[in-house]
């Protein structure tokens, strides 16, 4: 019998796909014979996370829907054509099963394994379902969540499909070595290290904060017993250590290793996306979150409350006023008091839920024939060229 694929469809971010990537690697794992395929967006995000890897990738035409009217001809003639290739991947592969990642890239695959009748799930990691999600809920079979009361954000007749699984997190994110990653990053494993990331496309909010701050409030801690490593995201202005010149200041253009990353951390300063906030329960790392202002459904304040609740985070939001005066002060409170830095890190060591990504990949097996199961893994180091 032939083995089946596997699609996860979605992308545009690293917050969509670090979740699939979690679940493609249990489903392997669990049913070593599963070929799989991501079809994800035209980003350049997207290709430098996956290409690394063994996976197939499809890159879809498909757009963000338009703000302004002038894109919407160019949004729909790349829907059409999403459409059209689904439809096709679809009829070639044949796929068991199809996991939905959420963001505008999910959609076209979703919405044609749906209407096919092939078994497809989405994930929802965030508090807030964002419009994609929305949109697509009531044509798939199951939508795994983070938070239990994301549930109430789905219409009522939607609700029976929910699971609240957690976020699906990868393996490393459980086991990273102080040691290594000290190594790993040329750290001073006789200081305290601030990690800085707002996100696997970078937040300048953030770093315009942390390069002024490293010049000022942040100089006095960097000179007794902190070291700051600042992950900035790519294309984005002078980053920190390069305006500071402070040798234990260090920048990152882009981190594939951010479990290593949070298991170096004693404090993080980190956007609220939902893959961050499981990763930082995994890692029992202590954060201030600043969520994305510009989310109308303050999303990402919400997905960040259990933990500020359970005292593992402080949630400082981005203003009109420059992020650095109340960044600054929440950091000042933080990194002059040892205990409290201790007491977030206890907090958010009991926060963390390692096993959705096991839960997501049986649901994606189902009732596959178990002599097929865990016999060895095939790579999928080719490229589709549907």
């Amino acid at each position: 019998m032939a083995c089946p694929w596997f699609i996860f469809a979605g992308g545009g971010t690293g917050g969509h796909l670090y979740p699939g990537l979690a679940v493609a690697a249990e489903l392997t794992a669990l049913a070593g014979r599963a070929k799989i395929v991501f079809a994800c967006s035209n980003r350049a995000i997207d290709r430098r996370i996956l290409d690394p890897l063994s996976y197939a990738v499809v890159p879809q035409p498909v757009l963000p829907i338009p703000n302004r009217p002038g894109k919407v001809w160019r949004f729909f003639r790349a829907w059409l054509s999403s459409q059209r290739q689904s439809r096709q991947m679809v009829l070639d592969l044949r796929p068991r099963a199809v996991l939905g990642l959420g963001g505008f890239a999910a959609a076209p695959l979703v919405r044609a394994t749906a209407r096919a009748g092939i078994p497809t799930a989405l994930l929802n990691p965030d508090a807030v379902p964002g419009r994609a999600n929305r949109y697509l809920a009531r044509r798939v079979d199951v939508i795994f969540t983070q938070f239990d009361a994301t549930a109430d954000r789905f219409a009522a007749p939607l609700r029976a499909k929910v699971r609240a699984a957690g976020c699906p997190i990868r393996k490393g994110f459980a086991s990273a070595d102080r040691a290594e990653a000290v190594a790993h990053f040329g750290l001073d494993a006789d200081r305290k290290t601030l990690l800085v990331c707002g996100g696997s496309l970078g937040a300048e909010a953030i770093n315009a904060a942390i390069r002024e701050l490293v010049r000022g409030l942040l100089g006095e801690f960097l000179e007794a017993s902190w070291q700051v490593v600042h992950i900035t995201g790519r294309s984005r202005k002078t980053a920190s250590g390069a305006a500071s010149g402070d040798p234990h200041v260090q920048c990152l253009e882009y981190c594939d290793r951010m479990a290593l990353a949070l298991s170096s951390a004693d404090l993080a300063v980190v956007r609220g996306g939902a893959s961050t906030i499981a990763e930082l329960t995994a890692t029992g790392t202590p954060a201030v979150v600043v969520p994305y202002p510009h989310h109308k459904d303050r999303q990402q304040v919400l997905n960040a409350q259990p933990l500020a609740e359970a005292g593992a985070a402080v949630v400082c939001e981005q203003t009109a006023e420059p992020l650095a005066g109340p960044l600054g002060n929440v950091l000042r409170e933080i990194l002059a008091d040892p205990q409290r830095l201790a007491d977030m890190r206890a907090s958010a060591q009991g926060l963390g839920r390692m096993g959705a990504a096991a839960q997501v990949a049986r649901w994606m097996i189902g009732r596959w024939p178990e002599a097929l199961v865990g016999n060895g893994a095939d790579t999928q180091n080719r490229r589709l060229g549907l």
